[in-house]
Order: structure tokens, then C-alpha cells, then sequence
């Protein structure tokens, strides 16, 4: 059971023409959570690679001054007007654990928590939905700069992690129940991208549930992430019943599914439109006992196109190419008819500093390789057949000559060069195909490596069944 949050209506889209309840989104990525490749020019004066060392480096009170300054321009209401316009129905917003628990040791900066409420407020003005997603917990969950630090994964080494962690929980779930936010948070996901061992991150799992499971009666979601294991490795999943016969009501699952990392980097283009087909179809099967399942990032850099150095604007094929993926994933990542375990989407992300092609969702579509509305079927390309993928027989050419783009003033001197973001936040990544789900190996700096979908990018925006 999937809940939007509003006395258990059914959020319909806004084309009528889409399934009631698909929620199409982004990630707010790279802002209340700074991360180097999104936000370079935050870290260059101190060339650091964590926001942890970029409070370190430049002590508290300067930090907090260069951060508010980020937070309060890097994502502002015009860019969920943009994100409502473009037919996108929710964001999910990454947070760090500092913004509401932080030590007197640890360098970094609070001040985070206002532009989150501020960012919710406007997501109920504008009829969008919110995931928030914990995305760094104390002593990290994957040493990757996502999490805020890079280095050991200590988060499991100490209770006391948990116990922080547990107590951010609590205090989102008090605030975004109240009835001042009109259910527009649907989702708070427990952890980001956690690869440490099974049982410590069960049990974790388990404790969180507990904490956020209550708020399900105000239309709150306990979600989890995958850990990098394929979904249905979480068939009948239930935090409270290691025995359970089916998943547990109001808990959903979050996949990462990325195509840019090492071995999935040497693809074809053909064997990259199978594999998310396979996915795809994996996560519509009826009655499979996998939990509600969204894909929580995903974006269009592939090894096709990772390493180009072409201006997307002068290269057709690029962007004939981008189309084509995004409406694929677009296909496979959102249900097709009642009974599947998939219930949408987020991209990652909805924009970087620099605005890199493959991973800036106003990007494609100001130069035309994502639909302008996602949620009126009639802007697609590539119809999308009965098995839930597109027809990829469909005879089609991206326009010759377009306007450079520009984006707002973060990306005035922007590169088109998607080759920054063949490593992405976390610096390394690799993959294998296990299945008809295209699975993937993730490595951390710490040399820790776990079963994975791929790798996560960013702010997500995402499509995701609302079912009642």
C-alpha cells in the first residue's frame, strides 16, 4: 500500500491520458547536501571533495557564510514553477543528518532546516509531492561525498550513529505530519545508498521503520533503499516480520539505476535499451512480492556518451540518443497497469552548477531530449508497447540546429562535455548483469564493494504510483 498523503487519496496526473496516480520527479540534488561535481565552484577556492572538509578548511563561520549564500540561490521557487511546468509531480529533497544533529566536534554547519521547510511550503503551493531522503548519516553510510564525508563507513561502528540518526527520523516525521504541510511529504527515506553488512543495516531498517512507520495514518512512507541489491532480493520485505508472506503496508523500496559506470560503460546502445526493458518488465510483474518499488535516481549518462567533448547544442546523434533513453527508462520505471511492485520515478538531477547534459533534467529539456510535459503521453517519441518498454523501431532524428543553452546565472559559462560525469559523485563505480534486471558493483573510497543497481547522481526528480 502507497499513500500520497492526503487522507489516502489517489494523486492523478496531469494528463488524463496517464495512469491515476504516476508521480514523475526530480532530485533537488547538490543543495541541501553539497556535493563537488554539482557544485564545483563552492570547493575550488579550498579544493576539497566533502563538505566536511569544506567546513573544515574554511572554519565555521565562513562555512556557514559561503553555505547560506548557496542555499538560499541554488534552488529557489522558480525552479519547482519550472519542475510543476514540466509536468513533473514531486521532488526528492537529499538532507544531511547535520542540519538537525549536530556535535560540537564535528565541523560542520547547520542552517540547512528553513530552506527545507521553505522548500516544502512551495511544494504544497505549486501541488507537488516531496520525498525527503536521509542521504548522510553520522560516521557515513559509503565514505562517498554524498553521505558528506569521504572515507571509512563507520556508521555501523558505533550505536550511537544509529541513535543520531534514528533522532533525525523522529524529527522530520513530527514536522512534515502537520497539517500546515498538507501532505505533500509522502516519503521519508531511512538511509541513502547504505553499503555496509546486512544485519547491522536489517536492524537499522527495522528501527527506523518504527520511528517514521506511525506517521503512515498522515500519509507518510517508510522508504528504504536496495543497498545495491536487486529489488527482488526484497520480495515479501516486512521491518517488523523476518517471516513475512508479503511486503509490509506503507514501507517502499528505492533502486538506483544508472548505465555510466564500468563494465556497463562498454554497452551498446542496443544492449542498454534491453537491459532497462529487463528491468522494467522485472518490476511490473504482478504479484511478485517485491514492495513498492521506485526508482529513486537515474539519469541519461551512458558509456555511449559519458566521454564526449562535443557541445550537445552541435551534436545530433547525442541528443537522437538521449531522447531514446530517457523515454525508455521513462517506460520501464513507471507502471503500466494495477498490481505491479513499480510505482515511478526520479531523475537525477534537476540541474548542476554547470548544467551537465546527462545529468540536467532542464537541460534536455531546453535542448529537446526530454519530453515538455512527461505527463502527456502525446510529447513523447517512442510509443511504449503492452510489455511496458518503447518501440524502438520508431523512425526518429533529434533537430539539426538549436539555441545554446544557458541556463540561469550558475551556468552562464557551462559545458556541454558529459565527461565529468562519468564517474559521478562517488569517484568509481562498476557493474555486472545478473538476472533480467541490469544489476551492478559499487565501490567506495574505503575499498568496501557490495552487490549493486548502479550508482546515484544528484537531486531525483521521479515518477511514482500513488495507490491507496
Amino acid at each position: 500500500m502507497y499513500k500520497t498523503g492526503i487522507a489516502g487519496a489517489v494523486l492523478a496526473c496531469a494528463s488524463a491520458a496517464v495512469a491515476d496516480g504516476v508521480v514523475r520527479g526530480v532530485n533537488l540534488g547538490g543543495w541541501l547536501v553539497t556535493e563537488p561535481w554539482m557544485t564545483p565552484s563552492v570547493f575550488e577556492k579550498t579544493n576539497t571533495t566533502s563538505e566536511w572538509a569544506l567546513c573544515s578548511a574554511l572554519g565555521k563561520d565562513e562555512a556557514l557564510s559561503q553555505l547560506q549564500n548557496h542555499w538560499s540561490t541554488f534552488y529557489t521557487r522558480d525552479d519547482l514553477v519550472a519542475i510543476k511546468k514540466a509536468g513533473l509531480t514531486a521532488i526528492r529533497i537529499p538532507l544531511g543528518y547535520w542540519a538537525v544533529d549536530l556535535l560540537d566536534f564535528e565541523p560542520y554547519v547547520s542552517g540547512q532546516y528553513p530552506y527545507l521547510v521553505q522548500a516544502i511550503q512551495w511544494a504544497n503551493e505549486l501541488g507537488l509531492k516531496a520525498m525527503i531522503d536521509l542521504h548522510g548519516v553520522p560516521g557515513s553510510q559509503n565514505g562517498w561525498e554524498e553521505s558528506g564525508i569521504v572515507g571509512g563507513i563507520e556508521f555501523p561502528a558505533n550505536s550511537s550513529n544509529s541513535d543520531r540518526s534514528l533522532k533525525v527520523l523522529q524529527n522530520l516525521t513530527t514536522e512534515f505530519t502537520k497539517s500546515q504541510y498538507g501532505g505533500v511529504v509522502t516519503n521519508i527515506e531511512l538511509m541513502n545508498e547504505p553499503i555496509f553488512a546486512n544485519a547491522p543495516l536489517q536492524e537499522f531498517y527495522t528501527a527506523g521503520a518504527k520511528v517514521v512507520g506511525p506517521a503512515n495514518s498522515s500519509g507518510i512512507n517508510t522508504t528504504i533503499h536496495d543497498a545495491f541489491y536487486n529489488p527482488p532480493t526484497w520480495k515479501n520485505y516486512d521491518p517488523y516480520n523476518s517471516q513475512a508472506q508479503s511486503p509490509a503496508p506503507y514501507v517502499t523500496l528505492d533502486t538506483h539505476q544508472f548505465w555510466a559506470f564500468p563494465p556497463l560503460d562498454t554497452l551498446g546502445k542496443e544492449a542498454i535499451l534491453e537491459r532497462i526493458c529487463q528491468f522494467g518488465q522485472t518490476i511490473k510483474t504482478n504479484n511478485s512480492g517485491i514492495p513498492p518499488t521506485l526508482v529513486g535516481e537515474f539519469s541519461l549518462s551512458t558509456g555511449y556518451t559519458a566521454n564526449s567533448t562535443s557541445q550537445t547544442e552541435e551534436d545530433q546523434d547525442k541528443r537522437t540518443w538521449f531522447r531514446m533513453a530517457f523515454e525508455a527508462q521513462n517506460a520501464a520505471y513507471a507502471p503500466n497497469a494495477p498490481g505491479q511492485a513499480s510505482i515511478g520515478w526520479y531523475f537525477w538531477a534537476w540541474k548542476t552548477e554547470y548544467d551537465i547534459d546527462a545529468w540536467s533534467y532542464r537541460r534536455g529539456l531546453a535542448d529537446g531530449y526530454i519530453p515538455s510535459n512527461v505527463s502527456d503521453p502525446t510529447t513523447y517519441v517512442f510509443p511504449i508497447m503492452e510489455n511496458g518498454c518503447i518501440n524502438e523501431n520508431v523512425t526518429y532524428s533529434a533537430p539539426k540546429n538549436i539555441p545554446y543553452f544557458n541556463g540561469d546565472s550558475n551556468a552562464q559559462s557551462a559545458s556541454s562535455s558529459a565527461s565529468a560525469s562519468s564517474t559521478g559523485k562517488n569517484g568509481q563505480a562498476s557493474a555486472t548483469s545478473s538476472g533480467s534486471a541490469a544489476s551492478a558493483t559499487k565501490s567506495s573510497s574505503a575499498g568496501s564493494v557490495m552487490p549493486a543497481l548502479g550508482a546515484a547522481i544528484g537531486l531525483a526528480a521521479g515518477a511514482v504510483a500513488m495507490l491507496s
